[in-house]
């Protein structure tokens, strides 16, 4: 429980250094903290049940694009602010260097163990992206279309 604990105080604190590395002004600095404490927290809630890390990093990567296309609306800002920061916590950092050590020491085996981790890692977070943006619009779409009355198709 207290490696989770630090998880959850690095995701804060590593998307706050990242939002200050991107110039995110102060005043929007609390947002995208949160986001990447909140995407960090569901990763491992999500990692905890499923023991999967594709499955964790899709819910929690969708998460975050929400959460960052809600604070847009909600601080008229773009999303980039708040959902970049918010899911460097997800990014696969061990594994990549530890597929890159392999590879360089010819160990074929640990390399393409690991570089199979990698590669779960990212197609969860851009699964996870594309399909939450993706509903985002179409609700977004469908929202619109009903208030203006018209029923166009998506």
């Amino acid at each position: 429980m207290n490696q989770d604990i630090v998880q959850l105080i690095t995701g804060f604190l590593g998307s706050a250094g990242f939002a200050l590395v991107f110039n995110v002004r102060l005043k929007n600095l609390l947002a995208p903290s949160l986001n990447g404490l909140f995407t960090t927290g569901i990763f491992l809630l999500m990692f905890r049940f499923y023991s999967n890390y594709f499955i964790a990093c899709f819910v929690a990567s969708a998460f975050s694009a929400l959460f960052g296309e809600v604070l847009a609306r909600i601080k008229k800002t773009p999303a980039s602010v708040f959902f970049i920061p918010g899911v460097v916590s997800l990014i696969p950092g061990g594994a990549l260097f530890y597929t890159m050590s392999y590879a360089v020491k010819k160990d074929w085996i640990n390399c393409k163990m690991y570089g199979f981790l990698t590669m779960e890692y990212a197609l969860g977070i851009a699964c996870g992206i594309s399909i939450a943006w993706a509903l985002w619009y179409m609700v977004q779409k469908m929202i619109t279309n009903m208030v203006k009355g018209s029923k166009t198709e998506i």
